[in-house]
């Protein structure tokens, strides 16, 4: 969906105020009713066979005769998990396809009701929405990732970003991304490694490796600052294992933290920005 310029109203725009980026999250009063009726209207050329495959897919129970009163009369806490439903099944079956414009509609109600979520790119879900220079930046680093990274890398966006986001999950597979970019080249020998293992390996290897960036003298900086942060990024899992005395859930922040740090760690390995001594030498 093309990224348009938030509304400002003619008074502020006079007074020189700036343009507001404050988003709305759940279901502001403003929005519930057009909302509401976006769903209507597509539910209307599709009814029972949608209305079902959203209420089954949620776990929802209805005691309306037809599946669809129980849509139209969903609260506005839950609409936005139904509006989410229905474009994830959106192509489970020809009653169930949801038209470009129609997606096209819901965005513009989103957007210029300032809602904190919009349609994914490809059309399949809600997610939040977030500055256009930071996701492009996140997409453009899965496109050149390999085909393992690049879905790890969305499912930890996916979970992050969401309308009812899990934290946890975006953190484990944050994590997992930079496993499948990094144990084939730093650790590809262990069979059992894991995010902990690449960092010790990488220390191990200190000698080895280097940064594009440069220190005070002018040389290829230590990779110890970058190892730093991927300890910390496998340090933070709290989520990894139960039973300890600081086993918990990933909070939000963390996991938004440790997706884009993901997506800076594949970047850097891609790119050559980290990179082995000889691979320098080689390109001289």
């Amino acid at each position: 969906m093309t990224e348009v310029q938030p509304f400002q109203s003619f008074d502020d725009r006079i007074a020189g105020r700036p343009a507001g980026r404050v988003l709305l999250e759940g279901v502001p009063e403003h929005l519930f009713r057009p909302l509401k009726k976006w769903m209507a209207e597509v539910l209307r050329n599709r009814p029972e066979e949608l209305a079902e495959a959203v209420l089954l897919s949620l776990g929802w129970s209805h005691s309306t005769q037809y599946m669809v009163d129980a849509l139209h009369d969903v609260p506005g806490p839950r609409l936005l998990s139904v509006i989410d439903a229905m474009l994830q099944l959106s192509g489970e079956s020809d009653g169930c396809i949801i038209e470009a414009a129609d997606l096209d509609r819901l965005d513009r109600i989103l957007r210029l009701g300032r809602s904190a979520y919009k349609v994914a790119d490809d059309g399949a879900h809600l997610t939040w929405r977030v500055d256009p220079t930071v996701e492009s930046a996140f997409q453009s680093t899965v496109a050149a990732a390999s085909k393992g990274t690049a879905e790890l890398l969305g499912r930890a966006w996916y979970h992050a970003y969401r309308p009812e986001p899990d934290a946890t999950g975006a953190y484990r597979e944050a994590v997992r991304a930079v496993e499948e970019a990094f144990v084939p080249i730093v650790s590809p020998k262990n069979g059992r490694a894991s995010l902990g293992t690449v960092v010790r390996d990488l220390r191990n290897q200190s000698d080895k490796w280097e940064l594009v960036l440069v220190d005070g003298v002018d040389a290829p900086a230590s990779i110890e600052p970058f190892v730093g942060l991927l300890d910390q990024l496998w340090q933070g899992q709290r989520s990894r294992h139960g039973g300890g005395a600081t086993s918990r859930d990933q909070g939000q922040a963390e996991a938004e933290a440790a997706v884009h740090l993901a997506a800076l760690a594949v970047q850097w390995l891609t790119s050559g920005a980290l990179r082995r001594k000889l691979e320098r030498a080689e390109h001289g």
